[in-house]
């Protein structure tokens, strides 16, 4: 508070130095005054915060937790399935849909590819997975069991979101990568990042694995930091993966090499890709075409390219005309 006090102090106020001695009087009077001023200020400010804040702490959450732990579903018919059940979600607040009367079923370790244009309803349709929202209708079940009736803690320790803007922490790339899972051995954090294309980068850094990140991964390149997080994704290992356009700062090369690895190495994870790139999708097992909320077409590659014209056409503008290609 005292070095506030004369920070303010040094900001606003008059030196003394400069005035005629008959004014130093007057002047303490004002100095005196300004300063209750912005401590009333500041005062009022810090109230209205507190009361913002304790509205946040008091809010009744809307995700609510369920009853079933994990291990409990070890009848459930497998393990890393998805099902989406006539399933539409708005979001709060927000009057026109989403998604609508969704049904799809995601088998055990498969590659799934979701493509559509910005805005089409990918990411939300991935959102429900991990239960960062619920759909308005309908169920999502996973391994044969509603979403909503796993404790949450559960529920999301079966699931690993990667999104495209990564956060990473002002420490060590290793100790960043770490936090994908508690008691990482550093064989096992370097496993991870030469499956996630990261480990070539990083052993060409100063201090290797102990090199320091800047705050929010300034010092890294944006195919750097999504590799990073990569890594930290393939560290949990869980049962599903979901890539939310995570590898759009890689170039085609190291994105295929990536891809290769999750196939031979996590064949046992059910991975979801979302992308905006036919490139980087085009080898999955199965491909989803989303259009304004719903999916209008699914199926391979090949099969999309005889039946879909949305998806011939994505594809003639990003492979024909000079795009991915």
């Amino acid at each position: 508070m005292n070095c506030l006090m004369m920070m303010m102090m040094r900001e606003y106020f008059i030196p003394p130095q400069v005035l005629p001695p008959q004014a130093h009087g007057n002047m303490r009077i004002l100095n005196s005054m300004m300063m209750l001023a912005m401590m009333f200020q500041m005062m009022t400010r810090g109230m209205a915060s507190a009361k913002r804040l304790r509205e946040v702490l008091d809010a009744d959450p809307i995700i609510k937790d369920g009853q079933l732990e994990f291990g409990d579903t070890t009848d459930a018919p497998s393990k890393g399935s998805i099902e989406f059940k006539n399933v539409s979600f708005a979001y709060p607040d927000v009057k026109e849909g989403i998604l609508h009367d969704i049904n799809l079923k995601i088998n055990p370790g498969e590659t799934f590819g979701i493509i559509g244009a910005t805005g089409s309803g990918k990411s939300s349709l991935a959102n429900l997975v991990a239960r960062f929202y619920d759909p308005t209708s309908g169920q999502v079940l996973i391994d044969g069991v509603d979403a909503k009736d796993y404790k949450l803690k559960d529920l999301r320790s079966k699931v690993t979101y990667v999104t495209q803007k990564n956060e990473l922490f002002s420490t060590t790339i290793g100790e960043n990568i770490a936090i994908g899972k508690n008691g990482a051995t550093e064989e096992e954090i370097k496993e991870a990042a030469i499956y996630a294309q990261a480990d070539k980068f990083i052993v060409e850094q100063p201090d290797g694995y102990k090199t320091a990140v800047a705050e929010k991964g300034a010092s890294l390149s944006g195919g750097q930091k999504q590799r990073i997080a990569i890594a930290r994704a393939l560290l949990k290992h869980s049962e599903i993966m979901i890539f939310d356009d995570s590898t759009s700062a890689l170039d085609l090369k190291t994105e295929a090499a990536l891809y290769d690895a999750l196939d031979k190495y996590y064949s046992d994870v059910t991975k979801i890709v979302i992308a905006q790139r036919v490139a980087t999708i085009k080898y999955a097992d199965r491909i989803a075409v989303i259009e304004g909320g719903i999916i209008s077409a699914c199926g391979t590659h090949e099969e999309l390219m005889k039946a879909s014209p949305t998806y011939r056409d994505i594809c003639d503008s990003q492979m024909k005309k000079g795009g991915a290609a």
